[in-house]
């Protein structure tokens, strides 16, 4: 065995793979592969290590697009199921560890340097080092990773929050302008790609009219990131994820967001955080390579 960790990000779409030693990241050594090429994982995997590490790996850590459940998972857009003990055996006993890929990019955060980031909102402090950390993905669906820091190790908590009821002061916004406000039942129906375009729908086509639909998603966006605020506390920093994410806060309604997210709250003003989005296609990779492996 090599010592070298295999890190792998694996989406609908897309699988990405690289090499790792000693929790970081080789970035020379990433690929990316289409799946509709591949039957399955396995298949992708040993394409990749078949010439980036022929004599084999010591530990593989995959982050997965979809719910894991102890040592196994499942893509949520296409038919690939995850087993840690039977890639184990497959890898002549290389240790498998299984995330999801929200868990992966909340391992991340800690590591990711101002390159990786487009800082919406920057901290007025220090922002490093311990304390909670939040990410929220919104793309295809929505959900959170939970992030806790402490003594220099990472843990990420389990939660599903896209299916949590839409809170009550992003619906009554929703309402001054889709009348069938009450369709978007969860987070997720208006937080994901397909509640992006639903409302859009409701705006005039051109120029003129996108701008209008960003300034009112961003407020959306801004009213929904106070509720997880005050939920999760996360001083050390929001990190948004996701195609709807980047779309929305890397456009000039950026401004109107932060704007709208730092007005104070009634009960205590010195509740805040710094945001973020997260720009480096390779952060779920580097969370795999720092993630620490039980045993």
């Amino acid at each position: 065995m090599t010592g070298l960790r295999l890190a792998a990000d694996v989406g609908g779409t897309n699988t990405r793979l690289g090499l790792a030693r000693d929790g970081v990241l080789l970035a020379d050594t990433v690929q990316s592969f289409r799946n509709e090429a591949f039957d399955g994982f396995a298949d992708v995997m040993d394409l990749y290590l078949q010439d980036a590490a022929p004599g084999g790996v010591a530990e593989v850590a995959i982050a997965i697009a979809g719910p894991v459940t102890g040592t196994t998972a499942r893509l949520t857009n296409r038919d690939w199921h995850f087993d840690a003990a039977a890639l184990s055996q497959h890898l002549n006993g290389a240790q498998v560890h299984l995330l999801n890929d929200l868990a992966a990019l909340g391992q991340a955060c800690p590591h990711l340097g101002a390159e990786c980031l487009d800082t919406v909102i920057a901290p007025t402090g220090d922002a490093g080092g311990d304390g909670q950390r939040l990410v929220a993905g919104i793309g295809t669906g929505f959900n959170l990773s939970p992030v806790l820091q402490a003594g220099g190790q990472v843990q990420c908590l389990n939660v599903e929050y896209g299916h949590v009821s839409l809170p009550l002061d992003v619906a009554e916004h929703l309402r001054n302008l889709v009348p069938e406000a009450e369709s978007f039942a969860t987070v997720e129906h208006l937080f994901s790609g397909r509640g992006h375009a639903a409302v859009r729908a409701h705006f005039p086509e051109g120029n003129a009219g996108t701008q209008e639909f960003l300034g009112f998603y961003a407020h959306l966006l801004a009213l929904l990131a106070r509720n997880l605020m005050l939920a999760f506390l996360p001083a050390q920093g929001m990190y948004f994820a996701g195609a709807v994410a980047r779309s929305i806060l890397t456009s000039p309604a950026r401004g109107l967001f932060a704007e709208r997210f730092q007005q104070p709250f009634a009960l205590d003003a010195r509740i805040a955080a710094p945001v973020h989005v997260i720009l480096d296609d390779a952060a779920a990779l580097k969370g795999c390579a720092a993630l620490r492996l039980p045993g």
